[in-house]
């Protein structure tokens, strides 16, 4: 692999975690206002009509291969993959805590990483595999403090030590986007880079809206008020899978997968400054294994 397409890769995947901290922070606010699956749904058509206008209007990353059944397999398998991880993201940062749903959800990049190798065999060199691995392990350093913390919040709420439901979101939403990530990358050749967010955003669409109808969830547009998070909610979303659909055409998934993780960091740095929410040390430790592993994958 050449050194210019991994720096270019590496650059990309960390430009896909500010953009995914940045759409975290939009969507706690936007759901808070409009609920989950109402904020879900124009969230992805902010995304998506962005994504496709830089098809249409750039005539960018046109594909490379045609259409075939087997791709539409895939996309059907990525769709209900993003309905599954999006709505589960949605609801636990609507009822949970940011800090500590957050690092959890950013455990996709473990089974990313597997499937990238066992499954897909993608080629990665063991220096790159123990960069990943490093940024893995302090992911889930991370992780395990947000769980104990939410265990720690349960039984403060007088909730019997039993974990919430928007923990166990967000555990669905990790195993979601840990399949939808590899998914999208074979979608590419047949879609484009960008246009595989478009196809994605409209096969989740296509795939939930007839159940949000059969129960009867409000879909009307968000008001004023929240058009601004929402919208932002899904624009930052879609930048960070173009970034991490870039990044995947200079560098392994299980390369790029950790480096894309990273949000959850960024996440503990913005609870830390604007929230006042002081992580807990085993947090900290997570966080410096996981910018080690950075400097390791992109050396």
């Amino acid at each position: 692999m050449p050194a210019s397409a991994l720096s270019t890769a590496v650059l990309l995947a960390l430009g896909a975690s500010v953009s995914w901290a940045l759409a975290n922070v939009a969507v706690a606010r936007g759901t808070r206002l409009v609920g989950a699956v109402r904020g879900l749904l124009w969230a992805e058509v902010a995304g998506g009509a962005l994504a496709a206008l830089v098809v249409g209007v750039g005539k960018v990353d046109v594909p490379t291969e045609a259409f075939t059944t087997t791709t539409a397999l895939w996309l059907a398998g990525a769709g209900a993959a993003a309905l599954l991880s999006y709505l589960c993201m949605f609801y636990a940062l609507e009822h949970g805590r940011l800090p500590i749903a957050v690092p959890i959800m950013s455990g996709w990049a473990v089974i990313s990483t597997a499937i990238s190798v066992l499954l897909l065999h993608e080629p990665v060199r063991p220096a790159q595999l123990g960069g990943a691995a490093l940024v893995i392990v302090g992911v889930l350093l991370v992780s395990r403090h947000a769980g104990q913390a939410a265990g720690a919040a349960a039984r403060a709420e007088g909730a019997g030590g039993r974990a919430p439901l928007w923990l166990w979101a967000s555990f669905g939403a990790a195993l979601g986007f840990g399949v939808l990530i590899p998914a999208v990358a074979r979608l590419a050749p047949a879609t484009g880079r960008v246009g595989s967010v478009v196809a994605v955003f409209g096969a989740d669409i296509v795939l939930g809206l007839p159940l949000a109808l059969w129960f009867r969830v409000d879909l009307r547009p968000p008001p004023r008020a929240a058009w601004l998070p929402v919208a932002l909610a899904g624009l930052f979303e879609t930048a960070g899978f173009v970034c991490v659909a870039l990044a995947g055409a200079r560098a392994p998934l299980a390369v790029v997968s950790p480096l894309a993780s990273l949000a959850s960091a960024l996440t503990v740095l913005y609870a830390w400054v604007v929230l006042r929410d002081r992580p807990h040390p085993v947090a900290l430790a997570g966080a410096a294994l996981a910018a080690a592993g950075v400097l390791v994958l992109a050396s």
